[in-house]
């Protein structure tokens, strides 16, 4: 997961394309898309969110251990400066994946008064749960299916924003097309008894049965979001770890 200073693409700013991450903006870019195309990899389903600053992201440091600074203001103003002159901005999203969902929250929230669009990834055939799974000519078909929202759509939108931001809690997941709020101990239980299944067990299998294999069917979050979840139950005595190989196993501490 690697992020650029400037996730900005394309020559045609009269429609501002909005995806998540470094991955969908080159997917964009390979299907001949020359719109303006601007990535914000917000993360916005982990960390509690700055109200007033929603782009200022520094917080993911917590979690992860990537040399980024995470604050993408710099981002917003410049996509603000571009918005200023454009038509329409449309926004990649999806009802089964909370950092694109909540990124669509928050650009209705910022910006109300532009026309906004929006298309669905699981709107394809066999449902793709974010616009990272599907491949340069699904990413054709849904063009086709884009929604122009209405100013009531729009509103909503924004009162969810405010919504998921009041409540602010340190995780969230989608259930049902809604944002769930919760802490971040949520998924304990179920990384528990998951592990206590394959025994002893190398880091990334456990972290690769859980994106595979969801606890809750369609929740899905990144490899280093399982780590850092994984690593918070090591540190609070209930898992323990081992090198071999130089790879990280892990195993449930015995309880005397």
């Amino acid at each position: 997961m690697y992020f650029e200073i400037n996730n900005f693409d394309g020559t045609n700013s009269d429609i501002i394309e909005i995806v998540s991450s470094v991955f969908e903006l080159g997917l964009l870019r390979r299907s001949g898309n020359k719109n303006v195309k601007v990535c914000l990899p917000l993360s916005l389903s982990i960390g509690k969110l700055d109200s007033t600053n929603p782009f200022n992201r520094k917080v993911l440091s917590k979690y992860c251990t990537f040399d980024n600074s995470f604050d993408f203001t710099y981002d917003f103003d410049k996509l603000k400066s571009i918005v200023n002159d454009s038509t329409k901005i449309r926004v990649w999203s999806s009802h089964l994946n909370c950092d694109d969902y909540c990124l669509l929250l928050l650009i209705c929230y910022l910006f109300q008064d532009k026309e906004i669009s929006v298309i669905f990834s699981e709107e394809l055939s066999w449902g793709v749960p974010t616009i990272g799974a599907a491949c340069v000519k699904e990413i054709l078909e849904l063009e086709r299916k884009e929604h122009i929202l209405k100013k009531y759509e729009i509103e909503d939108y924004c009162n969810q924003w405010k919504r998921v931001v009041n409540d602010n809690k340190e995780l969230r997941y989608m259930i049902n097309g809604s944002v769930v709020s919760c802490n971040i101990d949520r998924f304990d239980t179920d990384i528990i008894n998951r592990l206590k299944k394959l025994r002893k067990t190398y880091l990334y299998k456990l972290i690769g049965d859980l994106m595979g294999n969801p606890t809750i069917p369609y929740v899905f979050y990144a490899d280093w979001v399982y780590a850092y979840l994984i690593e918070r139950l090591e540190k609070n005595g209930i898992i323990k770890s081992y090198l071999i190989d130089n790879k990280k196993y892990i195993e449930i501490v015995k309880q005397k």
